[in-house]
């Protein structure tokens, strides 16, 4: 971008602010992932004002993407942990957010089911290629479900412990992940059902409600399960940061505005609060 635009890599965060195409890019993803290989941004973290913002513009999209899953087979357990979350973080998010639609739809649904399908497998037994392909399958539709529909609260909320703390994105995340959609399920039923079952919930007798919920917990017990710490506790986040991270979650507009339900930032310190009672 810089080669052909010119100026600061900050000058163009935000979007559509980058004039012109750069040099064409060829990407090869070895994690799976954050599915950069088929998205139009580029994530930053200014650490002198402690934010972090993207550079939006179709101009990013790479000319070339090669996904081999065999890239993966030696990912270690935890990066590989982190890295799933963050795609399940991306299918999910893309399917219920504001933006969804028709066609974005059918693509994060099926990358839910594929990570749900393949990711402890992929953990436990990450020299299984079936596990790996499904998660790079996974990945993949993940991030172009984010490119149709964009991501949401989660987020928003992960950010600050990435800006403030250093928290690497994956794990930021992948630990606040259950809790965001333990607010947004209330109002979003059917979406949540799709969910459940989509993780590989039974619904049985159950209600809408019930079944809803069942989103939720598959996905508090799927983190539990691969080692993802389950609070804010775990990764020495302090508690009397959750106004100023509040505060600037929710300045982070585009995910913000894309979450099936509204927040403020009084619920924005709600989901902080959650996340250090734990489940």
């Amino acid at each position: 971008v810089l080669v052909k635009n010119g100026g600061k890599a900050t000058d163009y965060i935000g979007l559509g602010l980058v004039k012109k195409p750069g040099l064409p890019t060829i990407m090869v993803p070895t994690t799976a992932g954050t599915g950069s290989e088929v998205t139009f941004t580029s994530v930053f973290t200014m650490r002198e004002t402690k934010t972090k913002g993207g550079i939006n513009s179709p101009f990013l999209y790479p000319h070339t993407a090669i996904v081999d899953p065999e890239l993966t087979l030696n990912l270690p357990p935890l990066m590989t942990a982190h890295s799933g979350m963050d795609a399940l973080t991306h299918a999910i998010e893309s399917f219920t957010s504001l933006q969804a639609h028709f066609a974005s739809v059918p693509i994060s649904f099926k990358a839910i089911e594929l990570i749900s399908e393949n990711l402890r497998g992929s953990v436990f037994n990450g020299r299984h290629y079936p596990y790996r392909e499904g998660m790079m399958q996974g990945s993949y539709l993940a991030g172009l479900g984010l490119a149709m529909s964009g991501v949401g609260a989660v987020h928003a909320l992960a950010y600050p412990l990435g800006a403030f703390f250093g928290i690497p994105h994956g794990l930021a995340n992948a630990v606040m992940l259950p809790y965001v959609l333990e607010y947004n399920f209330p109002g979003n039923i059917e979406e949540f059902c799709q969910i459940a079952l989509a993780m590989g919930e039974e619904d049985f007798d159950l209600t809408g409600r019930e079944l809803a919920f069942r989103a939720v917990e598959a996905t508090f017990d799927l983190s539990e399960d691969i080692g993802i710490p389950m609070t804010l506790n775990e990764l020495d986040i302090p508690e009397d940061a959750v106004p100023q991270m509040a505060e600037a979650a929710v300045k982070v507009t585009r995910p913000i505005q894309n979450n099936p339900r509204p927040v403020t930032v009084e619920t924005a310190k709600e989901i902080y609060t959650r996340a250090f009672e734990g489940r």
